[in-house]
C-alpha cells in the first residue's frame, strides 16, 4: 500500500515538471517572439525617422537653393528700374536673413520648414508684383524713349526749318539793307577851274586846275526813308595824298580819311549831286597822273572811279 502511494507521487511530480518546462519554453519563444517584434519596430522606427530626417534636410537645401535662385531673380531682372531699387535692396537683404537663419537651424523640423515655406511663398508674391511694376516701367520708358526720339526727329526738323527761315530772314534782311544803300551812278571826277562869276570850267591840264569836282546820281528808291542823307567824297592824288578837309569816317571798323561831305534832302527821287573837293594847296596837291575817287556812304564804299590831269 504504501508502494503504491510512492509511485502515485513520483508519476504526479514528474507530470508537474513536464508541464512546468512546457511553459517555459512557451515563454522563452513568446519573449522572443516579442523581442523580435519590438527589434523590427525599432529597426523600422529608425528607418522611418532617418528617412524623415533626410527628407526635412533635403527639403531645408531645397528652401536654400530657392533663396538664392530670387535673389539672382532681382539681380538680373529689376536691377536696371533704378525706381525700385531700394524696394530691390529692401528684398534681398530679408532673403539674405532667411537664409542665414535656416542655415543655423541644427534641428530641423516640418513646422520649422513650414514657416521659411511661408516666408518664401510671400517673397514670391512681392516679386510678381515688382516684376509687374518693373515691366510697367520698361514699358513706359520705351514708349518715353520713343517719343523722345520722335520728339528729336520733330525738333530737328523744326531746326533745319528754323535755320532755313534764319537764313532766308538773313538773306532778306541782307537785301533790305542792300536796297536802303543808295548806289549813286554816272559817276563822273574832273579837274575844273571857277571863274569869278561863279561859272565852272572843266580841265584836264593840272595847271588849269582849282578844283575836282566829282559829280553822280542818287537813284530813286522807295524802301529807303526821305529825309536828309549824308555821302562822303574821297579824292586820293597819284602820289597818295587824300585832298580836301581830311575828316574820317568809320567804314569796316577802320578809319577812312575823306575830302568832302555832301549833306542831301533825299525825297526818294533820282538826284544829280555834285561836290567839289578843294585842295589846301594847289600848287603842292595837284599834280600830273591818275587820280582815285571814291564815295562812302553809311560806312559803305558805295563807288568808285578815276581821272586823269595831264
Amino acid at each position: 500500500m504504501q508502494k503504491n502511494k510512492t509511485m502515485d507521487y513520483n508519476t504526479t511530480n514528474t507530470s508537474n515538471q513536464g508541464r512546468g518546462a512546457t511553459v517555459l519554453k512557451i515563454a522563452v519563444i513568446a519573449l522572443g517572439v516579442i523581442l523580435l517584434g519590438l527589434g523590427y519596430y525599432t529597426y523600422s522606427t529608425y528607418k522611418e525617422l532617418s528617412a524623415q530626417n533626410d527628407l526635412l534636410v533635403e527639403q531645408k537645401e531645397q528652401i536654400i537653393n530657392e533663396l538664392d535662385e530670387l535673389k539672382i531673380d532681382y539681380d538680373q531682372k529689376i536691377k536696371e528700374n533704378s525706381e525700385l531699387s531700394g524696394k530691390v535692396e529692401e528684398a534681398k537683404k530679408r532673403i539674405e536673413t532667411l537664409k542665414e537663419e535656416i542655415q543655423k537651424q541644427k534641428k530641423i523640423t516640418a513646422s520649422v520648414l513650414r514657416k521659411y515655406k511661408r516666408e518664401i511663398a510671400r517673397l514670391k508674391v512681392e516679386r510678381d508684383k515688382l516684376y509687374k511694376i518693373a515691366d510697367s516701367l520698361r514699358m513706359a520708358n520705351q514708349q518715353l524713349t520713343l517719343e523722345k526720339d520722335s520728339l528729336a526727329v520733330d525738333l530737328d526738323k523744326q531746326k533745319q526749318f528754323n535755320d532755313t527761315l534764319l537764313n532766308k530772314n538773313e538773306e532778306l534782311s541782307q537785301t533790305l539793307n542792300r536796297a536802303k544803300i543808295l548806289y549813286p551812278t554816272n559817276i563822273k571826277a574832273t579837274g575844273v577851274r571857277i571863274r569869278k562869276s561863279g561859272k565852272v570850267i572843266e580841265t584836264s591840264r593840272k595847271w588849269r586846275t582849282q578844283q575836282i569836282r566829282v559829280c553822280f546820281t542818287i537813284p530813286k528808291n522807295d524802301i529807303l526813308d526821305a529825309g536828309k542823307q549824308v555821302f562822303y567824297v574821297r579824292v586820293v592824288n597819284p602820289e597818295g595824298q587824300v585832298l580836301g578837309t581830311l575828316d574820317q569816317i568809320e567804314v569796316d571798323g577802320n578809319q577812312v580819311q575823306i575830302s568832302n561831305a555832301e549833306e542831301i534832302i533825299y525825297e526818294n527821287k533820282a538826284l544829280q549831286v555834285c561836290s567839289f573837293v578843294k585842295p589846301n594847296d594847289v600848287k603842292k596837291d595837284i599834280v600830273k597822273g591818275d587820280y582815285l575817287i571814291e564815295i562812302y556812304y553809311n560806312g559803305v564804299k558805295v563807288g568808285t572811279t578815276h581821272m586823269t590831269l595831264k
